[in-house]
């Protein structure tokens, strides 16, 4: 019986899994963007196993990529309820309390997943930015916008943001009303990679890919200001890094940042990214 239960032999014609084939589809299909693959396959999992911890803690991370936070708390809630202890359910609502800037609730979270998981990096990582948030400064008034008409995009470019590392605004291209909540929610990533970056001595970040289902963004920070340009996710990084290096150089022009005028190159221009700043890619 138990063999049955975990094989499923549809009658749709589909292929038949086993909720372990089913999950490590669905994380490689999360893992590569395509959530709603991924979604199908944890709903094919929890057909035959409704009460699988594994499959709900994958359904609360399709909910999050897909920025839906009530459904990803309910299922983080319901792993909780059949394991208090559940680290990365912990670690999970830690992160959505992060970007709610509820400081309690995450440090409350983070302390107690530490508490039964000492050896946890990424919760480790999480409370070091909730201390510093709590210990940081009013953030400071948001320089004069720079002329972003001024920076042109590569021919293939979606969008450009133009914020600082707290996650303030400098300017978009386009505007849209969402821009805002996009800077704050990169400069939220980039924090958290930096902090990982820090405890594992592989120094300060630089250069990032961030990676979604449609886009690639190319991100430059100095740990204070942060260029990020959305490109179409088959770019070649090579030539993704040198658009938004071009950039980089355009804006801080713009901000009275930097000496000369911006980089006249156009982005074809074949150049090579400089080999002593590794990029980290995040998905």
């Amino acid at each position: 019986m138990t063999i049955l239960r975990r094989l499923w032999t549809p009658r749709d014609g589909r292929e038949a899994l086993s909720v372990p084939d089913a999950l490590r589809r669905a994380e490689l299909r999360r893992r590569e963007g395509r959530y709603a693959e991924a979604g199908a396959l944890v709903a094919r999992a929890l057909e035959i196993d409704a009460g699988n911890l594994h499959a709900h803690l994958l359904a609360a991370y399709l909910h999050v990529a897909r920025r839906a936070t009530a459904p990803a708390k309910e299922e983080f809630h319901w792993v909780l309820g059949h394991d208090p202890n559940h680290a990365r359910a912990l670690l999970g609502l830690a992160r959505i309390a992060f970007e709610e800037r509820d400081t309690r609730t995450c440090h409350d979270l983070l302390r107690r997943a530490l508490r039964f998981y000492p050896e946890f990096p990424e919760a480790s990582a999480l409370l070091e930015l909730v201390r510093a948030r709590e210990a940081a400064p009013p953030a400071p008034v948001a320089p004069a916008a720079p002329r972003v008409e001024r920076l042109r995009l590569p021919g293939t470019g979606r969008a450009l943001i133009i914020g600082r590392t707290d996650g303030g605004l400098i300017a978009s291209q386009p505007v849209t009303d969402d821009a805002k909540d996009v800077s704050e929610a990169l400069a939220r990533m980039l924090q958290v990679a930096t902090a990982a970056l820090r405890r594992a001595a592989l120094g300060p970040l630089h250069r990032a890919i961030v990676e979604d289902r449609r886009d690639a963004v190319f991100t430059r920070t100095d740990g204070e200001l942060i260029v990020s340009l959305a490109l179409p996710r088959a770019t070649d990084p090579t030539q993704g890094l040198l658009d938004v290096n071009r950039l980089w150089s355009a804006t801080q022009h713009e901000l009275g940042l930097a000496a000369g005028p911006p980089a006249a190159a156009p982005s074809s221009t074949p150049a090579d990214t400089p080999g002593a700043v590794p990029t980290r890619r995040i998905s």
